[in-house]
């Protein structure tokens, strides 16, 4: 059986199983304390869930496909996709002086 997790936006994830497609969005709406929507593809909501590992392992009960173990595979492919910031060396002798400078100390 196909399946794929895809992370299409940030905090907008695609779980395709099989024909069947959800998608695991964040909604920044500070009033609930269930914040990710599990949604059908034309975007009706099925279930709200309070962390994104728990809108997964939803998504698994339901499918019987280790939809969970696929999200860690998404996530360590993106981040093996992205390359690592060049570290900025410090200059403390001008940023920690002009701050103090600026505080009176």
């Amino acid at each position: 059986m196909d399946y794929s997790v895809e992370e299409i936006q940030p905090n907008v994830w695609r779980v395709s199983v099989a024909s069947i497609t959800r998608i695991v969005r964040y909604r920044s709406d500070s009033r609930t304390f269930a914040p990710w929507d599990v949604t059908s593809a034309d975007g009706q909501v099925l279930w709200s869930a309070e962390s994104l590992e728990s809108a997964f392992r939803w998504i698994q009960a339901r499918t019987g496909y280790p939809a969970e173990a696929l999200f860690a595979q998404a996530l360590l492919q993106g981040s093996a996709a992205t390359e690592p910031a060049a570290a900025k060396p410090s200059d403390e002798s001008t940023g920690a002086g002009a701050g103090r400078q600026a505080l009176g100390n």
